[in-house]
């Protein structure tokens, strides 16, 4: 057993309340002020919980990888997805998560992602065709109409564009449950808050139409690729199958479509950036829709996609809990104890960036405008989190990003009509939408 001392209690501790009021009021904020001292790990109190909030790279590597079998899922991550997605990988550990990782990683090779290039650019430049010149659009929208239709597609072979479908409306009921700034995610479920009664409605909506839709795959001959029949093929249960869709649904398209929202907001807003980007893919596609192996010849696009995914990481905590007491940047922390990491703060601290407010694709570019081999000290940068429980569909996700984004300025040129801004919900979410005028580059 350890005998490390506990971390030191953060900034702006309350005696009673803790940090929780100051962390309801500005959750962001509140991060960055806490991480920001010297120490590599402080303690919070928020909801009655003590929470350890870890911010130095070499932790966070401990636990995500080098110490990973010693951590798991935290508790309060398992309590809020048990009801939406309870025989999902997520929510698994020991040889139950390897087995169940092992055959989920199979329908998510490099050629089955690759395979998604053409629906993602046809989808793509569908949406540019229909965005109007003379006024603005609503980026934020039109972001999570097409992410949410990419993997839809994708997960169970569902084209739901131009739709709005019970996955749409129960989509937002969900997210509003766990939304970290609702009273109703430090609420038991059962607690009967408007949030919780719309959540349990929702719940049974998703799975209705997904258990359908599973069931139409299964009866019928055709062993489509995408992941639902690779689970179908495995011989894995109905219900199983359909909380391993919720997950993947629910944990890719809301923080794809805040990257997509961000990252084409950036580029609205630095229009020196766009036209650097405008110039590239003009040279390298000439007019052609680009495919997922030219994306390794767009160092530019591949280098603002990666810079706006720092100070924007659509997932911007990542909670964890230790089996056995471990010690993390000197200190002890007890077995059950929540350990967050946070992309958002480390993504933003100085110590690991030059000017990390800045929006600086540049940076990740050598000095012949080439891949940079390394930027910052490695786990300073996990926007899809780090060792063997990093996104499983990061793939697809930097595909996305990469394919939509190169198709909306192959054809728009973008301005900021609004403000670039961001909360946090359930995932990182643009505050009061992000709109955007596109003009005709042709």
């Amino acid at each position: 057993m350890t005998t490390a001392r506990r971390p030191p209690l953060a900034p702006g501790d309350r005696r009673i309340g803790g940090h929780s009021l100051a962390f309801l009021r500005d959750p962001l904020g509140s991060l960055e002020r806490w991480g920001g001292t010297d120490e590599p790990v402080v303690r919070l109190r928020i909801a009655g919980q003590t929470i350890c909030l870890v911010t130095d790279p070499e932790a966070v590597q401990r636990v995500l990888a080098t110490d990973a079998g010693d951590y798991r899922k935290a508790e309060v991550v398992r309590e809020r997805l048990g009801t939406l997605q309870g025989g999902s990988l997520v929510l698994f550990e020991g040889e139950a998560w390897r087995e169940r990782r092992q055959l989920l990683q199979s329908g998510f090779t490099a050629e089955q992602v690759a395979e998604m290039g053409s629906l993602t650019t046809e989808y793509a430049a569908e949406m540019v065709a229909s965005w109007p010149t003379d006024r603005p659009v609503a980026l934020d929208d039109r972001a999570s109409d097409i992410s949410l239709a990419i993997l839809a597609r994708a997960l169970f072979g569902l084209d739901i564009r131009g739709e709005r479908t019970p996955i749409h409306e129960a989509a937002e009921d969900v997210l509003a449950r766990i939304d970290m700034q609702s009273v109703s995610t430090y609420l038991p479920e059962w607690v009967p808050t408007p949030t919780n009664r719309r959540f349990r409605r929702a719940v049974a909506t998703l799975h209705d139409r997904l258990d359908e839709t599973v069931a139409e795959r299964a009866e019928s001959d055709d062993p489509d690729g995408d992941l639902l029949g690779t689970m179908l093929a495995a011989g894995l249960p109905a219900e199983t199958v359909r909380d391993e869709l919720v997950a993947f649904l629910f944990a890719g398209f809301d923080s794809t479509a805040t990257a997509l929202a961000c990252t084409l907001g950036l580029l609205a807003e630095h229009p020196d950036v766009q036209a650097r980007l405008h110039r590239e893919l003009d040279a390298q596609l000439d007019g052609r829709e680009p495919t997922p192996a030219e994306l390794q010849e767009l160092p530019t696009l591949d280098a603002i996609v990666r810079e706006s995914l720092r100070p924007y990481p659509p997932q911007y905590l990542l909670f964890r809990e230790p089996t056995t007491a471990v010690t993390l940047g000197g200190y002890r922390v007890d077995p059950g104890r929540i350990v967050v990491l946070s992309p958002w703060v480390l993504h933003r601290d100085e110590r690991f960036w030059t000017a990390p407010r800045e929006f600086r694709p540049g940076r990740w570019l050598d000095g012949d405008g080439g891949r940079a081999d390394r930027v910052g000290p490695e786990y300073a940068y996990v926007p899809y989190g780090g060792g063997p429980r990093h996104c499983l569909g990061a793939r697809l996700a930097d595909q996305l990003l990469g394919l939509v984004v190169a198709v909306v300025c192959q054809h728009r040129r973008l301005s900021l009509s609004g403000t670039l801004s961001v909360s946090a919900g359930p995932t990182l979410s643009l505050d009061g939408g992000l709109d955007v005028d596109a003009f005709d580059r042709k």
